[in-house]
């Protein structure tokens, strides 16, 4: 885990939760008020997200100065758990019930788009040189 960029990781969680929040706490808002029932805005505002992640592990695959997917994949996943660490509390505090196996897969996707927007960056490094 040496590899692992701390700062990289940082910067790329950072970009991730700032393009992220908005249209998740826009889907989560709507979705309360059942404005998105049968939307397919729900879709577009579900891709923001997965566009957040990749862009995230671009940008730490970018500041990392050895093994960029791996920096990649780790800014996605740490933006996502801050994500859906208050998504767990905020469910919890309703009393809503916690869907385990779908929060493990949207921290695969997460992960898989970090590591996409990673691969992205890397490309472009290859070319580039």
């Amino acid at each position: 885990m040496s590899d692992l960029d701390p700062k990289a990781v940082l910067v790329g969680a950072l970009v991730a939760l700032a393009i992220a929040v908005p249209p998740a706490v826009a889907a989560q808002v709507w979705s309360d008020r059942g404005t998105l029932e049968g939307s397919n805005l729900v879709l577009l505002l579900f891709a923001l997200v997965l566009v957040a992640f990749g862009a995230g592990g671009w940008f730490a695959a970018r500041r990392a100065a050895a093994a960029p997917l791996l920096n990649g994949a780790v800014a996605a996943v740490a933006a996502f758990v801050i994500v859906q660490g208050y998504g767990v509390v905020r469910r919890l505090a309703d009393g809503d019930e916690l869907r385990w196996l779908g929060m493990v897969v949207a921290g695969l996707l997460a992960a898989s788009c970090g590591t996409v927007g990673a691969v992205l960056a890397s490309m472009r490094d290859h070319r580039s040189s």
